[in-house]
């Protein structure tokens, strides 16, 4: 009897993960032309199912806070999307066109998400009542930015002590473009001569981060011993990455 019932599950299971990844959308990552040809992309969407489906493409504007926390808000100003709701026939492509209609002076890199959303189909009474059990519908959340007119890579490293004696360690973004915080490595130097190399564990809140310009983010630690009698400290880093779009 357990035999059946696992047997079940993981049939259960093929069959959900089957029609989870129902549709495919390319490309992930775009950088858009503040005016010109350049200023608009063309997304594909493919329905390799053998049902049809229900897609919306919409448009977010990235905000990640000082913790690392992504919260968007609509982008929708900034783009037109044809078409931005659609039905794809089984085993059909679509072709969606975007285009940037934000300002076309753009001094800090613009931040966004290009969103293709699988929308829930009637399918009659029958089936409306057997998907209110159980209902996967796939979400592609792809990156889409608005390229400066210069391009300036800046990250700014500062340590503050605060009043739990923890240190506080801020990375800002005062470059044009967003880095990629890969490999990446924090120092901190003290007056008294001492020098202290984050652990991986204390790097967590910001390795391999996506600092948007404009943006922050932070990594609290325990003081270290050997700075402890320090009365001033600095901070010095180093990553792997080149903007190159």
């Amino acid at each position: 009897m357990k035999t059946k019932r696992l047997f079940f599950i993981l049939l259960l299971f093929v069959i959900l993960a089957g029609s989870l990844f129902a549709y495919q959308l390319s490309p992930l990552n775009v950088t858009y032309d503040p005016a010109g040809a350049g200023s608009a992309r063309v997304y594909t969407i493919v329905n390799d199912s053998d049902e049809p489906i229900a897609i919306e493409v919409s448009a977010e504007q990235r905000i990640i806070d000082i913790d690392g926390n992504e919260v968007n808000q609509d982008g929708s100003a900034y783009f037109s999307i044809q078409p931005s709701r659609m039905i794809i026939r089984p085993d059909s492509t679509q072709l969606v066109r975007v285009q940037y209609r934000g300002p076309q002076t753009v001094t800090r890199e613009l931040s966004f998400r290009i969103i293709s959303e699988q929308i829930a189909m009637p399918r009659g009474a029958q089936d409306q009542n057997q998907g209110q059990m159980i209902s996967f519908l796939f979400v592609y959340s792809t990156s889409a930015y608005v390229r400066p007119t210069r391009v300036v890579e800046s990250v700014t490293p500062t340590v503050t002590e605060r009043e739990d004696s923890k240190l506080e360690i801020v990375l800002e973004n005062t470059g044009s473009v967003h880095q990629m915080l890969n490999s990446l490595t924090v120092t901190l130097t003290g007056d008294n001569g001492a020098v202290y190399s984050l652990t991986e564990e204390e790097l967590q809140p910001l390795l391999g981060q996506n600092l948007l310009t404009a943006s922050k983010l932070r990594s609290v630690i325990d003081m270290p011993a050997a700075l402890a009698d320090a009365e001033s400290i600095t901070a010095s880093i180093s990553y792997d990455y080149s903007y190159s779009a």
